[in-house]
């Protein structure tokens, strides 16, 4: 369990909060002002030097204070001890107050009236970051030191292989025995000159390890080498022809399955020589690092969640700016239909309603739907966790990431884009995002407000001389001394102050560029300003993008046979424009799963089911399971419908289910693409 600090000038709240943390098993001291909980926090800083045991991992603090505030308090612990997570208390809540919180260098905030459940929840979370924070710290070094040690025996181990078989059937036995107290397994293998491999040892960790035996191993390689992942196989015989023909440092990162049919994460490395013979030796070792992705992958994801929190401010005022002339646009309307239809009806009413300024005023209304559908498009991208890849425009991905960051970008400097042509490439979008975006947002945050129109950032596409796509984010910002220039991909290496940012933003960036086989590389100079160039691999020359939503045919909408349809959303309105945008066919409008299943029970056949996935007690993996069990006829029938929100259960559903889908918002034309698609026997495509 965790240390905690609890600061409020309330005696009432503070105990109360230390009640409800000390029911979890917390250890928890409280301080009623800045002054005294910095003297607390002193006080157990210097007795855990002296006397050893544990500092404080999380300080829940008010806003409002005597004398000096809760986020002064942050600051100070922020800059005293940076590992301590804060969390700031507010009884005024709002989406300005989260994002300065978050800004600020908070870990989370919380709402009064506090409940019990959302303050243990979140001190929960707080502390367990904190101990991953603290276990990485504590690996990374232990991983340092055998990796010293490791290549101190590889050394050792290697003139021995030079000098007689005796000396190293000595070396071997002497491995073994180092070799089973590692967090790892050693291991020696030989390339020979007619490309065959084989293991000549293996330590006896391999098999609690892999679950193969060594001797199975060094009998037949196949034994190890057909449990590597049939996604990372290729990977590894590139890595280790490539080591053997310049005898460089062979790396290698794949995933092995083991017999129980887990997957784990290993990583490999060893610097190979070449015999008298010809046969290339590798001694190596392999370690496990699936807790370590784990750990990658949490530390990505909150530095992605910081990115949200950065510009939600942002994100909000590009939402509400096209939300204020749709709403005074759809009243000017619905104004000028009042007038047309009521019992006051004039000529003029009617010419206005059906007139060109009516028309402008609902292609602007339709302009402004579109940009709001097109951020919410980009923040269910950005904030997408699954890892496939698929060919990318990397022009679509820096434009998703400039609307998310245009309102910390027009404050101060001007905005230019240079594409020119570059190739398809092959990544995760969303993992390229957040790489865009964060250069994107480092770029703004190095030049000071105030002076737009003398600064630039400018983004530019192309095409390398080897056909790897380019990418170059540059600005005309304060630039990056030359001794952090050296570090700056490293973690926890910032050039912000204490308490904003992470200080991992780059760091995963190169993770995510390295990951996808490209490079990301800095050029800067004091006073003048910042390139970050990315350099990627193109996809296969028969790559396409995939079509974000189904292409209308060519044939008229009305050559397609009346058609019986059942739409299923909880949200009425969508059942209604349904019924509105296709006359031409019978609708029927259900508002949950429960009545959807019930039509199907009662006998009535459709040609064609759209459903919303998230839905109130039955959802619509319940409406598809209960098709497949009682109307299989019917299973390919099915369009679901998503507002791209999904509880695990229906992601899960959502990855392995052969049907098709739209995303929300969507419009008529892609209705009746998909009524083309599923109604039309001549359908091509």
């Amino acid at each position: 369990m965790a240390r905690i600090l609890v600061v409020d000038d309330e005696r009432s709240l503070r105990r109360t909060f230390a009640l409800f943390l000390r029911d979890d098993g917390h250890e928890v001291e409280t301080a009623e002002d800045v002054d005294q909980a910095l003297e607390t926090l002193e006080a157990a800083w210097v007795k855990a030097q002296a006397e050893g045991g544990g500092h404080f991992d999380v300080v829940v603090s008010d806003i409002i204070l005597p004398r000096r505030s809760g986020v002064s308090l942050m600051e100070a612990v922020a800059e005293r001890w940076p590992d301590i997570k804060v969390i700031l208390v507010t009884g005024e809540p709002t989406v300005e107050t989260a994002a300065s919180a978050v800004r600020s260098g908070a870990y989370d905030y919380i709402s009064k009236p506090v409940s019990s459940s959302k303050i243990r929840k979140v001190v929960a979370s707080a502390a367990r970051v904190k101990s991953l924070q603290d276990d990485n710290n504590r690996l990374q070094a232990e991983n340092d030191q055998q990796r010293a040690e490791l290549a101190r025996l590889v050394e050792v181990r290697t003139a021995e292989v030079r000098d007689t078989k005796e000396a190293l059937a000595s070396t071997v036995e002497r491995i073994s025995r180092i070799a089973s107290n590692i967090p790892g397994v050693l291991l020696q293998f030989e390339r020979h000159s007619d490309g065959e491999f084989e293991f000549t040892f293996m330590a006896d960790s391999a098999e609690e390890t892999f679950g193969i035996k060594p001797a199975d191993v060094v009998a037949d390689a196949r034994a190890f080498t057909d449990r590597v992942h049939p996604e990372d196989s290729e990977d590894l015989r590139e890595s280790l022809a490539r080591s053997a023909e310049s005898l460089n440092l062979w790396s290698w990162e794949g995933r092995i399955i083991l017999p129980s049919g887990d997957v784990r994460w290993f990583q490999a490395q060893s610097r190979p020589v070449r015999n008298e013979s010809g046969t290339v030796v590798w001694d190596g070792v392999m370690l496990d690092m699936s807790e370590r992705k784990d750990l990658q992958a949490r530390l990505m994801l909150s530095d992605r969640m910081a990115s949200i929190g950065t510009l939600a401010a942002g994100v909000a005022h590009e939402i509400n700016n096209p939300l204020t002339y749709v709403l005074a646009n759809l009243h000017i309307l619905g104004k000028r239909a009042e007038k047309a239809i009521g019992l006051d009806q004039t000529d003029a009413a009617r010419s206005q309603l059906c007139s060109q300024d009516t028309l402008q005023l609902l292609r602007e209304t339709a302009e402004g739907a579109r940009r709001v559908r097109d951020i919410a498009r980009d923040l269910k991208t950005f904030s997408r966790s699954s890892d496939e890849v698929h060919p990318v425009d990397v022009r679509q991905v820096l434009d998703s990431s400039v609307r998310m960051a245009i309102n910390e970008i027009r404050h101060r400097a001007r905005l230019e884009r240079n594409y020119l042509g570059s190739p398809l490439v092959l990544a995760n979008s969303s993992r390229l995002g957040q790489v865009f975006l964060n250069l994107i947002v480092n770029a703004a945050q190095a030049i000071p407000e105030g002076a737009a129109d003398d600064n630039l950032i400018r983004l530019t596409t192309t095409t390398g001389e080897d056909g790897h796509a380019e990418v170059i984010v540059a600005d005309t910002g304060s630039g990056i001394a030359q001794h952090l220039i050296e570090r700056i991909f490293e973690p926890f290496v910032t050039m912000k102050p204490v308490g904003v940012g992470t200080g991992l933003g780059l760091y995963i960036c190169r993770d995510i560029i390295h990951h996808i086989g490209g490079v990301i590389q800095v050029d800067s100079v004091i006073g003048e300003g910042t390139s970050f160039t990315v350099r990627l691999p193109p996809a296969p020359a028969d790559a396409v993008l995939s079509p974000l939503t189904p292409v209308p045919g060519r044939k008229r909408q009305e050559d397609l046979p009346r058609a019986r349809i059942l739409v299923i959303d909880d949200e009425p309105n969508i059942g209604r424009s349904f019924v509105r945008s296709l006359p031409e066919h019978e609708i029927t409008v259900v508002d949950s799963g429960r009545e959807g299943v019930r039509a199907l029970d009662d006998g009535a056949s459709f040609d064609l089911i759209f459903c919303d996935v998230m839905m109130p007690d039955v959802t619509g993996r319940d409406v598809h399971e209960h098709i497949t069990e009682h109307h299989p006829g019917m299973v390919d029938k099915i369009v679901f419908m998503t507002g791209g929100a999904f509880t695990e259960r229906a992601s899960e559903f959502i990855s392995r289910v052969n049907a098709p889908r739209v995303d929300k918002p969507f419009d008529v034309s892609t209705i009746r693409a998909i009524l083309r698609q599923k109604l039309d026997p001549n359908h091509q495509g």
